[in-house]
């Protein structure tokens, strides 16, 4: 299974689950932002040091940590 956290820069994913253990209000603020089931993410690039995510989610940019990155399953475009 693979995670948004293994995804590298300038690859196309898509959201296949998030985590049922993810904390509510998280999972949802998440979904909000698009992070959804069947949606589509462009990874841009990780930060130095095991930093953030970078990702564009339709036409807005969101910097996402290690641990919320790792609870999102997707595959590979």
């Amino acid at each position: 299974m693979m995670t948004l956290w293994d995804a590298c820069g300038g690859q196309t994913v898509m959201v296949t689950g998030i985590d049922a253990g993810m904390d509510l209000s998280v999972s949802g603020r998440l979904r909000e932002m698009g992070l959804d089931d069947g949606h589509h993410v462009f990874c841009l690039r990780r930060g130095p040091f095991e930093g953030t995510l970078v990702v564009a989610i339709a036409d807005c940019v969101y910097s996402l940590e290690q641990k919320v990155a790792r609870q999102i399953q997707v595959k590979l475009l």
